[in-house]
């Protein structure tokens, strides 16, 4: 027998106990009410007999003070079953009483008479715990009887669910543990009672889906064994496409790294190309003080051999003289101004052109950089009627790369010149700075036509131009982008103008660590 405390027989064994129990007492509680009733109807009716059978023989006693004969008759009363208390009196001083007296609630009174006259009164009491005990008694032996005979019940029950359910369930259960253990679904060895109970259908039905189960396991089996010839064949075409993908990847690494070779040797291409833009101009600028400079030169020769010979022949005059040093006072003054304007143009040359080609950190004053800048790119303007407007303290200044400023600047220049004045006549460009906590902030605005909402958006592009064939790389911006956020490690940005093109930069007043 299964001994689990938590099996159904226990559980049905216990249920019926407490039922048991449960409707034993509920009958015994029962049993005993109606036996106090019955008892206290017996004694209604002894008390009837009493008062049918004693009233006369004691009213006639009392009349005629027979004491003797009282004594006896509450004695034979006292006798009878259930009797407690008698007590006799009269209306004068006769009072004779035999056992013990109770509450007066539980005495029943008789009155006694004689010749139809009230003579006195008989008290009588009974024992009513004689009687809740007998009561009790007899229910108690009732619930005995009654839990004897539902034990054996609960025995039987307990017999009878464990060899209808019990056992067989255990049976069923034991093998189906072993099936799981073993991974095998055959059908159940428990056999069927032939009473088509619901334990022959669960053995039934189990042994459908063990059927069932097999059959999904073989082709469970069989996929999976599919499986590992699929993963086996996706396994060595992974490698392929691994290998190929690779080799794809080298490619492209490889083409990547001649991107950026190439764009760096575009980006330098862009840089000597406005390098050699700003030679070319300053050349010819620098052309005009020196080709008058030889003129001069030639004109002071040529007067002096002629006053030479006149001095010679011994006919020069005092007059000739006079003019001859005139004459070279005023081509003296001439060439004084035209060397010293090629003497600046040089200079000013010299300092920009070493700062784009060199990589030196140093401190200069940003207003008088900028006007070397401005020096630089005045063959640009001189055929033009465009000026720059520069708003910047004369003693603010700049430990960083100058090179790389003045490349910013000269792009943004040239990009006025050639895209936002390129219908305009009188071009107005106006350079603002400031110092902003550690920080210089600088505004760039041109009056010209503006950038429109593609070129906003792809301005600092690599390749990006609006004159794609007529010369233009598309790489000054995006030069400018990488030497601001790069070199100079700050940040531009287009902000909105009412009237052309705005940038604002924002760049560190002093750069604590060199460029790498």
């Amino acid at each position: 027998m299964n001994y689990n405390r938590h099996s159904i027989l226990w559980r049905v064994i216990l249920y019926f106990s407490l039922a048991s129990i449960a409707m034993s007492v509920l009958g015994s509680g029962a049993i005993l009410a109606w036996n106090y009733h019955k008892q206290l109807q017996s004694y209604e009716q002894k008390l009837s007999q009493i008062r049918s059978g004693y009233a006369d023989s004691l009213g006639s006693s009392l009349w005629f003070y027979d004491e003797v004969q009282l004594h006896s008759q509450i004695k034979g009363i006292l006798n009878l079953s259930g009797v407690r208390y008698v007590r006799v009196s009269d209306n004068l001083n006769m009072n004779i009483e035999n056992g013990e007296r109770p509450h007066s609630g539980d005495i029943n009174r008789l009155t006694l008479s004689f010749n139809d006259k009230d003579i006195g009164v008989l008290e009588i009491a009974f024992d009513h715990e004689l009687l809740l005990q007998q009561a009790i008694d007899t229910a108690a032996s009732s619930m005995t009887a009654q839990l004897l005979s539902l034990l054996f019940l609960t025995l039987l029950l307990g017999y009878i669910v464990y060899n209808l359910l019990n056992r067989r369930i255990s049976h069923l259960a034991h093998e189906v543990q072993q099936r799981l253990h073993s991974h095998t679904f055959a059908p159940l060895s428990v056999t069927e009672t032939g009473q088509q109970d619901e334990i022959d259908t669960l053995v039934r039905a189990f042994n459908a889906l063990s059927a069932q189960m097999n059959e999904e396991l073989q082709q469970k089996t069989q996929a999976q064994q599919q499986l590992k010839v699929i993963n086996l064949e996706l396994e060595h075409r992974v490698a392929d496409r691994t290998r190929n993908l690779q080799q794809t990847v080298d490619e492209l690494n490889q083409t990547l790294h001649q991107l950026h070779t190439t764009q760096g040797k575009l980006i330098e291409a862009e840089k000597l190309s406005s390098l050699g833009g700003m030679v070319a101009g300053i050349a010819h600028e620098i052309n005009t003080p020196l080709g008058l400079c030889i003129t001069i030169h030639s004109y002071i020769d040529d007067h002096f051999r002629e006053l030479q010979q006149r001095f010679n022949s011994g006919a020069m005059r005092k007059q000739d003289f006079t003019e001859f040093l005139a004459m070279l006072e005023e081509s003296l003054a001439i060439l004084d101004k035209n060397q010293q304007r090629a003497a600046q143009l040089i200079k000013s040359f010299k300092q920009v052109s070493e700062d784009q080609t060199g990589e030196q950190l140093r401190q200069f004053q940003l207003r008088e950089y900028l006007e070397e800048i401005l020096e630089t790119l005045s063959p640009r303007f001189k055929q033009t009627h465009h000026r720059v407007e520069i708003d910047c303290a004369a003693d603010l200044w700049l430990e960083t790369y100058p090179g790389a400023i003045s490349q910013v600047i000269t792009n943004l220049i040239m990009n006025s010149l050639l895209h936002g004045f390129e219908h305009i006549d009188e071009g107005i460009i106006r350079i603002q700075a400031a110092p902003d906590r550690g920080k210089l902030v600088m505004h760039y605005r041109d009056n010209g036509c503006g950038l429109s909402a593609e070129a906003r958006l792809k301005i600092f592009d690599p390749f990006y131009t609006t004159k794609r064939g007529k010369g233009g790389t598309g790489l000054g911006m995006h030069l400018v982008y990488n030497l601001v956020h790069q070199r100079l490690q700050g940040s531009i940005e287009i902000i909105d103008s009412p009237q052309g093109a705005a940038f604002r930069l924002e760049l560190p007043q002093q750069l604590h660590q060199p460029f790498s």
